[in-house]
């Protein structure tokens, strides 16, 4: 072998292949992101599995070439490497589609990363110890040292390389595909080369080549019918851009889709930019309310340019300022999507928050749209810093809309909440609207609003509900009132601290999680947020949390609200305002029936031994039942079919009695349940609702409901129908015997000729002790008793 060879050609190689290596890890991370996001989790998935496989790598290439020095087998393992990429990237475009619906976010890029990249990665690990020893060979004056040195050196220098050219590049030029092909075939071609130099097995290499070639082909085959319908595919700098049409509310639109998600659309059987596609892009018009005289905008994230379109349309005044950070998009708009050019639109290609802070312009709108899916939340437009420059570059009176996606589900951790507590923080005047509805804790898209004002906007006004506009007008409905939410335990997102992957991740897992219509921990949820309030007996603190959060839930959910307050004179010389609230759905309903709990909490745990002065939390005695109304309010307002019967749910106050009410119960009386009866043609007239079921202590671990005697006696019919719907949920619950008597809200009731009956846990251990508290409930006993209650509601004719 020439001189020269004999002195470069490992180090050559383990350039080569040391660029493969970054090539093949950076790829990857793209390649798992349209199933699985950008996120730290995919990055570090990636690169922790690269590293296992290279340190394992290392280990075998260090004894196989101390027992095995060849050359053939050397370049045997690069043409094995090979091979592998072709076959990897054939399985991924097979595979990944499943495994992305299958895996979490969280859990799924390690386990495609060990899949698809261990293996072709630890082949390329062999190579570097393999290639000093091969090296000292040839060189055998230069001590192991210097060519040990010599070859990281090298390896090392490539993998830098494959790294630049891969992001500068290759991404840009060629797109995952051809780069996961082209370096298959780099590899094959520097293995087998040598191996027809070195190999006197010439039949074994044809086979290797035309294995080589058959995987190419079909690649290449996939990926050209993975897309066949697509007008436009290829990866943009940042992510896989697919432009297709397709229907939609049974119109044809185009649709923009960056990586997994469609993130812009446009109708085309209309040539009017304000005829949007996507219900959340229609609140760019938002400024309408808020700020109509608007010189200025600027839209971050331009996507398929739906909101600068619609802008340039209705204000002919106007500036628009687009911060687009994918330079292919805007040409792609111009081309598919109907942007024309014009003076008054500006494209930056630049990250928006950049542009925000670099420029001196101030906006009368700005619109932040950079939220594409929960799978792609770029956290530096997530935290207080960012809010707080966008509100800098408002100008006085102007208006900051953004798109967020997220749930409003009350679980913790929520990226949710924590974003609406740092925007709160930033916009005290701030506005909040579900697009799709705010009745549900599925994922959607939410709209953010921060007015640059002192002027309050009241969504209830006829300023609003009687706009020329369609969106305007349907505000009040989609208005997140937040009094129905307790912010505390949600953190503030900071530059510092922003754990959006990890938020994220825990929606999507609530999101996949197998739960039918009825979700125990949404009810254990509100139980939390209940105690959260802290004791709730009459003139608490607490005690007026909780109503303002019941008024606002039963406005958000039902159809119709009563607040019935009157005035208590307590037994320590204070006069309390007690409130019972009442919600109510299908009021056109004749036929009616009261689903009835209590919300406040007892003063003393005067069955705590050692605490009897404290107040009781709460949890069970006053929480759980609440929790289950709550939950049946927003199945049976989201179902699709409703109830035969109407169905007032009823919120009590006072049930634990006079405010020192103890252990002497000879005097006791449920003070809210009380006035209701007694109050009873307010509400009702003279049309009596057909019977009551009364919900107290429903979240006990090991939950046991008998049949209540009181219950046998006044409404033996609607205790017998109950109970033949609630065996067959759970005949381990509902009990067919008979439990101790027990005077509750159900008594006034019955006394009211209101048949009525009482579901409670009689044997909870905790009843009225410092102990009653989050940990003795439990999210079945929570589902069993609300799942029995609505089939049961389900079962009236």
């Amino acid at each position: 072998m020439h001189e020269c060879i004999k002195k470069n050609l490992f180090p050559f190689v383990v350039f080569v292949t040391g660029a493969c290596v970054l090539i093949i890890e950076i790829v990857a991370v793209r390649a798992l992101s349209p199933y699985y996001g950008n996120t730290i989790f995919t990055v570090s998935s990636v690169i922790s599995v690269v590293l296992a496989a290279l340190s394992v790598g290392y280990h075998i290439g260090g004894n196989l070439a101390d027992r095995l020095p060849s050359p053939q087998r050397f370049f045997g393992i690069i043409l094995a490497s090979g091979v592998l990429v072709l076959a990897v990237h054939f399985l991924s475009v097979l595979t990944l589609p499943i495994l992305g619906i299958a895996l979490s976010p969280v859990n799924g890029p390690l386990v495609a990363s060990l899949l698809l990249f261990f293996l072709p990665a630890l082949l390329l690990g062999i190579l570097s110890p393999y290639a000093i020893k091969l090296h000292s060979a040839y060189a055998p004056a230069q001590g192991i040292g210097s060519v040990s040195g010599s070859i990281f050196f090298w390896s090392t220098l490539g993998s830098i390389s494959g790294s630049l050219l891969t992001g500068f590049v290759l991404i840009p030029k060629l797109g995952v595909d051809l780069i996961f092909i082209s370096t298959g075939i780099t590899l094959c071609t520097l293995g087998l080369i040598p191996l027809i130099v070195f190999s006197d097995n010439k039949n074994l290499l044809a086979k290797t080549a035309l294995v080589v070639i058959v995987l190419v082909g079909a690649a290449m085959f996939i990926n050209s019918q993975a897309y066949s319908a697509a007008l436009y595919h290829k990866d943009g700098i940042y992510e896989k851009i697919t432009i297709y049409d397709s229907q939609q509310q049974g119109r044809p639109v185009r649709v923009l889709q960056q990586d997994r998600s469609s993130s812009g659309a446009m109708f085309l059987d209309t040539n009017d930019p304000t005829d949007l596609a996507y219900e959340y892009t229609k609140y760019y018009a938002l400024y309408k309310l808020f700020q109509p005289d608007v010189r200025s905008a600027l839209v971050i994230g331009g996507g398929a340019y739906s909101i600068p379109k619609a802008l340039l349309a209705e204000l002919p005044n106007v500036i628009v300022d687009v911060a687009e950070i994918e330079p292919s998009l805007y040409p792609l708009a111009q081309q598919y999507f109907s942007v024309k050019g014009t003076p008054r639109l500006h494209n930056h290609i630049t990250d928006g928050r950049h542009l925000l802070r670099d420029t001196n312009q101030t906006y009368d709108v700005i619109f932040s749209d950079v939220y594409s899916s929960l799978f792609s939340i770029p956290a530096h437009f997530t935290t207080r810093e960012f809010f707080s420059l966008a509100k800098e570059k408002l100008a006085p009176n102007g208006v900051f809309i953004a798109n967020i996606i997220g749930d409003l589900s009350r679980q913790q951790p929520s990226l949710l909440f924590s974003e609406i507590k740092t925007f709160q923080q930033v916009f005290p005047n701030s506005y909040f609207f579900a697009v799709e509805t705010p009745k549900n804790t599925h994922t959607q898209n939410i709209i953010f609003v921060g007015y640059n004002s002192i002027r309050i906007v009241d969504m209830e006004s006829v300023e609003v509900t009687r706009s020329a506009h369609p969106l305007i007008r349907s505000l009040p409905s989609q208005t997140i009132n937040l009094e129905r939410y307790e912010l505390s335990p949600y953190p503030i997102l900071t530059d510092n601290y922003a754990p959006v992957e990890y938020l994220t991740a825990e929606v999507l897992a609530r999101q996949l999680s197998k739960h039918d219509s009825i979700n125990g921990n949404e009810m254990l949820a509100i139980i939390d947020q209940q105690l959260r309030y802290g004791p709730r007996y009459m003139g608490s603190r607490g005690h007026k949390s909780v109503q303002k959060a019941l008024l606002a839930e039963m406005r958000t959910y039902t159809d119709e609200v009563i607040a019935q307050s009157w005035e208590y004179p307590a037994t320590d010389g204070n006069t309390y305002t007690l409130t019972n609230i009442v919600g109510r759905l299908f009021p056109e309903q004749n036929r009616r029936i009261i689903i009835a709990t209590h919300y406040d909490s007892k003063r003393f745990a005067d069955k705590d031994k050692t605490r009897f002065d404290q107040p009781v939390p709460g949890a069970n005695d006053s929480a759980s039942g609440v929790a289950v109304l709550l939950e049946l309010a927003r199945v049976v307002s989201n179902a699709s079919v409703t109830p035969k019967i109407g169905v007032d749910l009823v919120f009590f106050d006072g049930e634990e009695g006079d405010i020192n009410q103890r252990g002497d119960y000879s005097n006791w009386r449920p003070l809210g349940s009380t006035y209701f009866a007694e109050h009873i043609h307010e509400v009702y007239g003279d049309t009596k609702p057909m019977g009551a079921i009364v919900l107290d202590m429903v979240c006990g671990k090991n939950i046991r409901i008998q049949k209540e005697p009181f219950s046998l006696r006044y409404a033996e019919d609607l205790v017998e129908s109950f109970w033949a719907v609630a065996q067959k949920v759970d005949g381990s619950v509902f009990q067919n015997n008979i439990g101790p008597s027990v005077q509750d809200d159900h008594i006034p009731l019955n006394q009211a000729d209101i048949p009525s009956i009482l579901l409670i846990d009689a044997g909870f251990p905790a009843h009225h002790t410092t102990n009653d508290t989050l940990d003795r409930c439990s999210d079945k006993s929570l589902e069993v008793v609300a799942r029995a209650t609505l089939e049961y509601l389900y079962s009236l004719q």
